[in-house]
């Protein structure tokens, strides 16, 4: 495909001056015109193997025919259970060249979580491992390009923190769409991305998908690198990183190391509230994402060090309403429920109608193209005079204590104004007596006179939003993305017994 001299400016330049192309091109189309003006430019990289932009193209296409040849296309789900690395980009990229979607979980994925999901799904074939190191993978001039806007091109499940996961079903209008949005984080072909999401979650596929289309090189952090942080630092140093994400508690200790010793020009942070961050030379973005919006939403650029920030503005792509329990739109300032609108919001979820129905509706503020449906996050957040959104908390965290209607995030903000603590969660767990007792889990690097928080406290909150005990915990569990499981904290033993559950701790 001949590259015309208008286009052979800075790719990333390009599409900005081109956003159109995300409208009527598939991700497909736009990665192949990137691939023709760079070919020779390193495209994906891991421990033992590497890929030019050409090569990506030629190998995606060999691997699309491969799937077509088999009956693969259309709304076909094509499961992959493998690692990360460049096999698996490549077998991605195929599988949306051939017109179908893929879902994608590793090898420790539990093994009934694997099963819900395939059943779900009715996937035909499930590429494991050592058959794509197995697969002879051809090199193919010819682009392939059998994907269409409206049809599936990926299948996510949710990380289940509050129930059961969930496949969110997304199209290859919501890949187009949020990808569009990648010069909100300036990125351009000069960019080294490393890949630090698993795959499985939704979190990587702007990280992917937004680096290939601008000609960045996707660098794709070995699993056993990504929990320690000093064989993270070295990761960057090693292919002098420009750009990577980091779950909030890991950029806290990334941020201990000396900034000059990496070429780190944009740190992305989110999957769970950000506090307490330090401003550095590279940029630092509060990011909000979710599956049912194929990834990102909304950032904030962090300056200050602040015990909360807000989340920040909406993509272009997303318009946002915040309603009321009736569905009405609340003034500024007031909280309410965040719903979203706009070609990134997905289908639905996979053989989930009562939940679909229940998050995805049609949209009473516009009838709009593009904008028709909206999805409701069940995110309670608010309106700063700027523009700016603020989370407060997860409606799943909404408690009634005492007849009064609790929100836990807004407990925890007022917690981490009080102390030394770094990390906070609220939660209500009902007694033997049917009542539900407010309880109070907290991370600090120094022992905190819990019954002296209570006093502070109760400076700032009213009695019934106090929590009956606060429990100092060296570390909080999470699942497999990183976030805080609120779900594996259990209550304490003494929940019956309120008079010495208070006076413990």
């Amino acid at each position: 495909m001949a590259i015309t001299e208008e286009a052979r400016v800075l790719r990333s330049d390009y599409l900005v001056n081109h956003k159109s192309e995300f409208l009527y091109k598939t991700f497909c189309g736009i990665f192949h015109e990137t691939a023709c003006q760079y070919p020779d430019k390193m495209a994906v990289l891991c421990s033992d193997c590497a890929l030019t932009y050409r090569e990506l193209d030629e190998y995606s296409n060999g691997f699309a025919k491969k799937m077509a040849e088999q009956g693969f296309g259309s709304e076909d789900i094509i499961a992959i259970e493998s690692d990360r690395s460049v096999r698996t980009i490549v077998a991605m990229l195929g599988i949306l060249k051939a017109g179908a979607a893929y879902l994608f979980l590793e090898e420790y994925y539990p093994r009934a979580g694997k099963q819900v999901a395939y059943d779900e799904c009715e996937c035909r074939i499930v590429l494991k491992k050592d058959d794509l190191l197995a697969m002879d993978l051809v090199r193919d001039p010819e682009f392939v390009d059998r994907s269409a806007m409206d049809s599936l091109a990926i299948l996510v499940y949710t990380s289940g923190s509050t129930a059961a996961p969930k496949g969110v079903m997304l199209e290859n209008r919501n890949l187009a769409a949020v990808i569009s949005n990648f010069d909100r984080f300036g990125f351009c072909e000069t960019d080294k991305t490393c890949v630090f999401a698993s795959f499985s979650f939704v979190a990587s596929v702007f990280d992917i998908f937004a680096s290939l289309i601008v000609g960045a090189e996707i660098c794709i952090i070995p699993e056993e690198r990504r929990r320690k942080m000093e064989l993270i630092t070295e990761f960057y140093k090693l292919h002098h990183i420009t750009v990577s994400f980091l779950p909030p508690h890991m950029a806290m200790k990334f941020m201990e190391y000396d900034e000059d010793e990496f070429d780190v020009r944009l740190l992305l942070v989110g999957s769970e509230p950000a506090r307490n961050l330090k401003p550095k030379k590279y940029k630092i973005l509060n990011v909000y994402a979710a599956s049912e919006l194929c990834s990102l939403i909304s950032c904030y650029e962090i300056t200050t060090t602040e015990k909360s920030y807000p989340i920040g503005t909406l993509n272009p792509t997303v318009e946002g309403y915040i309603v009321d329990e009736e569905g009405r739109l609340v003034a500024d300032g007031e909280a309410g429920e965040l719903w979203l609108a706009g070609p990134q919001v997905a289908r639905g979820y996979m053989k989930r109608r009562i939940q679909t129905k229940a998050q995805f509706d049609r949209n009473p503020f516009s009838d709009c193209p593009g904008y028709a449906r909206i999805y409701k996050t069940r995110d309670i957040v608010k309106r700063l005079p700027g523009g700016n959104l603020v989370f407060i908390t997860r409606r799943d965290n909404m408690f009634k204590v005492r007849g009064f209607r609790i929100e836990s995030g807004a407990v925890e903000s007022a917690v981490l104004r009080c102390s030394a603590i770094k990390e906070v969660v609220v939660k209500a767990f009902e007694d033997s007596g049917g009542c539900n007792i407010l309880c109070g889990y907290f991370v600090s690097d120094e022992a905190i006179d819990t019954k002296g928080l209570k006093k502070e406290l109760k400076k700032i909150l009213p009695y019934y939003m106090i929590p009956t005990c606060f429990i100092q915990l060296d570390e909080f569990p999470r699942n497999r993305n990183n976030k805080i499981d609120r779900g594996a904290i259990k209550p304490p033993k003494e929940l019956d017994n309120h008079k010495l559950l208070e006076e413990l701790y």
